[in-house]
């Protein structure tokens, strides 16, 4: 972990380094609760920013150099750049850190966009990382009472929050979110 301090106290500004820390604290409390590995949410919500301070040009070449595949790479790049920290800190985490275990590096990759078919440590950090102490936007929109009872509701919640500041600020959905929200939207009306 001391490795893991020393990497992002030199790669991250300080108001980051401080939401790392938030994200942190809140991924422990959750995977606490939801009965999942502290370590892994722990490692995961630390590394899940560990690219975040790299230019769009640095992080191309990262991706360049180290061959990294990303699914809608010119989309991405055109349209949510900022996305591509999330796949680069997976390869940071695995490269630098030497970190095997998939729940970590797919929790660190899909913490901004998300995936079909996520993994509790996943829904785990994409809420530490949306609901984070530091965050200074209103976040009642996910009662306690579901964020810490419900993990599958409260993951429906806040993404439903960004698809809706995503849509008023009039700005592009990445089409993972679009599959995501379409297939929580359609699994509630199934009738088994």
């Amino acid at each position: 972990m001391k490795k893991i301090f020393d990497y992002l106290s030199s790669h991250l500004s300080e108001k980051r380094y401080a939401h790392t820390l938030a994200v942190n604290e809140l991924a422990i409390e959750l995977a606490k609760y939801y009965n999942l590995d502290i370590f892994k949410c722990s490692v995961a919500a630390l590394l899940h920013d560990c690219a975040k301070n790299m230019t769009l040009e640095e992080m191309k070449k990262y991706i360049s150099k180290n061959k990294l595949k990303i699914k809608d790479y010119d989309f991405i790049v055109e349209y949510l750049p900022q996305v591509l920290h999330s796949h680069i800190g997976a390869d940071i985490a695995k490269k630098v850190f030497k970190i095997k275990d998939k729940d970590i590096l797919n929790a660190i990759k899909n913490h901004t966009v998300g995936r079909v078919g996520m993994s509790d440590y996943e829904k785990i950090l994409f809420l530490a990382d949306a609901l984070s102490a530091d965050r200074k936007y209103d976040k009642s929109f996910v009662p306690e009472n579901i964020l810490f009872g419900n993990l599958n509701e409260a993951f429906k919640l806040v993404l439903q929050n960004k698809i809706k500041y995503v849509m008023e600020n009039g700005s592009v959905l990445h089409p993972d979110v679009v599959k995501i929200w379409n297939g929580e939207t359609i699994s509630r009306f199934r009738v088994s």
